[in-house]
């Protein structure tokens, strides 16, 4: 499975790993964990923990990076999923299932009491491009739904930060027009749920990508984005929620 990075996504993993150094944490489950990129930096942070995923390619590709280390990997979906955690992340996963308040209900029995669930979603139906009908995405958020929702599910929301700002915005259109110009040139190209657009669109620039894109060319972006978390300017939303709890639990 292709791997390389993304501004948005670089954008959007420095949100999740700066949150973690805020709250205890032992282990984490990530939910939908793609190729393993995030699973390698929570590795590397001495955390132990366990990744799921649909795909036999993207859990192939993300056991062979994660190898030797604390995080085990495995196809499924949450339910399928053993145990507690301290936290539990599904980025970039709800806006795919149908019953999304029952998959943070799933998420949240993963996490144990007092833990944190950790999410990000794409941003504002009035930004739908070419890019969530090839995924397959169901809905973009707004913020107000999201923290509903996240309510619904028994969470306490902690925050929600409209992330990526400037340059998320600046690239969604440029990923809409490439993922319309590819659909025109491939035949019987079909919407697939189980893998990143990204992943397919650039594989000629790999190399380039991971020259461009890394922690140190997007450090200024990093720190950018910071000032726009309690706007709704971003394309994307990070959220945190805590399960709360309840009598005759312990953590």
């Amino acid at each position: 499975m292709e791997w390389y990075p993304t501004p948005s996504y670089l954008l959007k993993r420095k949100v999740i790993l700066d949150f973690l150094r805020t709250v205890p944490v032992r282990d984490v489950l990530e939910v939908g964990c793609g190729a393993g990129d995030l699973l390698v930096a929570l590795a590397a942070r001495g955390y132990r923990g366990t990744g799921v995923d649909l795909s036999d390619d993207a859990v192939e590709a993300a056991r062979e990076r994660v190898a030797n280390t604390m995080v085990t990997v495995a196809r499924g979906e949450v339910q399928d999923v053993a145990g507690q955690f301290d936290v539990a992340i599904a980025s970039e996963v709800l806006e795919h299932c149908a019953d999304d308040v029952g998959v943070l209900r799933e998420l949240a029995s993963k996490t144990r009491p007092g833990g944190h669930v950790v999410l990000t979603v794409p941003a504002h139906m009035s930004k739908w491009g070419a890019n969530d009908d090839f995924c397959g995405h169901l809905r973009r958020y707004e913020r107000e739904e999201l923290h509903d929702k996240l309510a619904a599910a028994g969470l306490n929301p902690v925050c929600i930060y409209s992330y990526g700002v400037p340059i998320y915005n600046l690239m969604k259109p440029f990923y809409d027009r490439a993922i319309r110009k590819k659909c025109k040139q491939e035949r019987d190209l079909r919407v697939r749920t189980e893998e990143s657009s990204g992943m397919w669109l650039f594989t000629g620039m790999k190399r380039i990508f991971f020259l461009l894109f890394n922690d140190l060319t997007m450090y200024p972006f990093y720190l950018l984005q910071r000032l726009f978390f309690r706007t709704d300017l971003g394309n994307g939303y990070f959220a945190v929620a805590r399960r709360v709890e309840q009598q005759g639990e312990s953590a």
